[in-house]
């Protein structure tokens, strides 16, 4: 099974009716998608009562990737461990309502740019997929001596495996240290994840910019995923699931991607929208609005 969505789904405004409940926009979102990854989750907890309104919108088979804290990741750097320790326990007792029904794939371990391949990085990570135990992990580097070689990144992925942890292949511009090589490896049976972050080499490392979506300003060619069909379809014969999250979320790049992957992959639902700038046509033939606007 292969699986396509967008890293968040809040981000692509203009790929919802304009006339669209913003609190409601999951239950539009996942009448084209499956696969979601919660990003909010870096910044602050999402509360139940959210939660419950996202699982009410979405089939019981959609589910949920969450990013873990930026507490946990080492992002915030002037905590005790005693603090990380109590925010990772409020961070896992948010995710019960998504945990009881079943819906949360992994949780993203996305370890920032300085986090380099050391003997005390490793016992972090090791600590960590202990911590959330049993809830599926997954690893994404930002720091290019986790697979500095073709030995270092074989060390790096067998280490994974013995952990249990799913390596995230990476798609991103080839910038120096900060980034990491695409390396279409699996490291658990049943799941492989491949995050796409665009190719802007230019903006990966500025400064000053005003948001992510800047930096992750780049658009994919169909050209350009056509290439990557065969490592999907090898993966897809390897593992039970592959998943594709798009995270070139800038100018709805993100999820008109997603529709292209969706495209070449034949598992479109049903026929993506007829606009991309916000214009959608209406979802009430009669031009009634439903009381919705």
């Amino acid at each position: 099974m292969i699986r396509v969505g967008t890293c968040a789904f809040h981000d692509h405004d203009d790929f919802y009716p304009r006339t669209w409940p913003r609190e409601f926009r999951l239950a539009y979102y996942a009448s084209y998608f499956d696969l979601v990854e919660i990003d909010s989750t870096f910044y602050g907890l999402v509360a139940s009562h959210v939660w419950e309104r996202w699982l009410a919108q979405v089939q019981p088979s959609f589910t949920f990737h969450v990013k873990a804290p930026g507490a946990l990741t080492l992002h915030v750097r002037d905590l005790s461990p005693e603090e990380r320790r109590a925010q990772g326990k409020a961070f896992l007792a948010s995710l019960q309502p998504v945990v009881e029904r079943g819906q949360l794939g992994v949780i993203l371990l996305q370890f920032p740019p300085w986090f380099d391949a050391t003997r005390q990085h490793r016992a972090t990570v090791e600590r960590l997929v202990d911590f959330l135990h049993p809830l599926r992990v997954a690893v994404e580097f930002r720091e290019r001596s986790w697979c500095a070689s073709e030995e270092r990144t074989g060390r790096t992925l067998e280490w994974l495996q013995a952990l249990g942890a799913v390596h995230v292949i990476c798609d991103e511009p080839e910038a120096g240290r900060t980034t990491v090589p695409y390396v279409p490896s699996a490291t658990v049976p049943d799941l492989a994840i491949i995050r796409m972050h665009g190719r802007n080499r230019e903006t990966w490392n500025q400064k000053g910019l005003t948001s992510s979506k800047e930096r992750f300003h780049y658009r994919y060619t169909k050209d350009e995923l056509r290439e990557l069909l065969p490592d999907v379809r090898r993966l897809d014969g390897q593992v039970r699931e592959v998943h594709i999250l798009m995270n070139n979320n800038s100018n709805n790049d993100a999820v008109w991607n997603a529709f292209d992957w969706l495209d070449l992959l034949q598992l479109a639902r049903r026929p993506r929208p007829l606009a991309e700038q916000g214009v959608q046509i209406g979802l009430w033939s009669d031009g009634n609005d439903g009381g919705l606007s």
